[in-house]
């Protein structure tokens, strides 16, 4: 649609044709909402090429219009960065079943139900769908999530469906009443789930601001907890607990079909690996503290909310060959409700956004369980 490729001191352009484009193609914005606001945005910025983001806008809707518009392959809808990592571990017919789920506008949103409700009324009340156990999915979310019927009621809070699953098997591989320590618990859904289940939690987060957030989330909720405002990693606890729950900080690669602009961030990062390998590190010494927390026969949960194997089965498989006490206790399906494909032969979960692609997808995550043998 351009003859000749615009130059570097044109990229105001560029990204006004780009973002205007994604509206037309993926956001269903009205075509003509899409062309003016794009070039109402080009005449302040830069109004000699009011007249080309005006025309090629046009062309291409028109080309839709006439099905003549022909699009990308989906391995051309992500960086190469990412892509080359993936191609490592995974066939590139799945990234391009993850890239096409990504494109879905808006992601659906799924909302935790206290297991003490009743799943039917929150479906009628919520419009949505029953998706796995105490879950209502909305596939096509509009408007704030404070205007959703029973927000201040406390009955309820926001999770996908992928990051419900590392406290589902932590709650279900322990006894009733259990001490559990939620090592990274901001912004709150897991510590939710765990009280909500009879545990007895104490949640850790290091960072003020995303403790406020934890804190004012239980509060809505009406759960009480004691909540810890220090590094899990400084942490030391009065006594051994029975289960741990780390959900660990990461990439959060698992997560582009909600936040799709990461991967383009990640493509103009030149620190990117080096902020992997911080990562990974830190996942490290999390999982060291963790391991002075828990009592013998105690139960350990990680999870990271990432595709990549350095901060998933890497991780696992370093901890449990430095770490001769602790095994992996295999996850099974009759023990979760989750895609059969999601569980590996190894007994992690690993899911992928594509998973339940004709209900919306999930997260991609990686979930362990491990065991503290005497």
């Amino acid at each position: 649609y351009i003859k000749k490729p615009l130059k570097k001191e044109h990229d105001k352009t560029k990204s006004i044709l780009i973002i205007g484009i994604t509206q037309i193609l993926y956001m269903k914005s009205p075509n003509y909402a899409s062309v003016d606001t794009s070039v109402e945005i080009t005449k302040k910025l830069y109004p000699k090429h009011t007249n080309l983001v005006n025309g090629v806008l046009r062309n291409i809707i028109r080309d839709i219009n006439s099905n003549k518009f022909i699009k990308a392959k989906p391995k051309n809808y992500i960086p190469n960065k990412i892509k080359n990592r993936w191609r490592k571990h995974m066939r590139i017919s799945d990234i391009e079943k993850i890239i096409l789920q990504n494109l879905e506008m808006p992601p659906s949103l799924d909302i935790s139900i206290n297991i003490k409700e009743n799943l039917l009324e929150w479906q009628k009340h919520l419009n949505g769908e029953i998706f796995g156990d105490n879950n209502i999915r909305i596939l096509k979310p509009k408007g704030n999530i404070e205007n959703l019927y029973g927000y201040s009621e406390g009955k309820w809070w926001i999770q996908d469906y992928a990051a419900q699953l590392p406290a589902k098997i932590l709650i279900s591989s322990l006894r009733q009443n259990a001490d559990i320590i939620d090592m990274c618990a901001a912004p709150g859904g897991k510590t939710a789930q765990l009280i909500n289940s009879g545990a007895n939690v104490i949640s850790i987060e290091k960072d003020f601001n995303r403790a406020k957030i934890l804190k004012k989330n239980l509060k809505r909720l009406r759960l009480k907890n004691k909540v810890i405002i220090k590094d899990a990693i400084n942490f030391k606890a009065d006594k051994k607990v029975d289960g741990i729950l780390l959900d660990a900080p990461c990439s959060a690669t698992g997560t582009f079909r909600k936040n799709p602009d990461i991967p383009w961030r990640i493509e103009n990062d030149k620190n990117f690996i080096n902020k992997i390998n911080n990562l990974c590190s830190t996942q490290k010494k999390l999982l060291e503290a963790a391991k002075n927390f828990l009592k013998k026969g105690g139960t350990l949960v990680y999870a990271v909310c990432s595709l990549e194997i350095e901060e998933g089965e890497n991780a696992i498989y370093e901890f449990i060959k430095n770490n001769k006490n602790f095994s992996v206790k295999p996850i099974h399906n009759n023990e979760i409700n989750i895609h059969k494909d999601a569980i590996t032969k190894e007994g992690f979960i690993r899911t992928y956004p594509y998973h339940y692609k004709l209900r919306g997808g999930i997260d991609g995550f990686f979930i362990a369980r491990l065991i503290k043998n005497n």
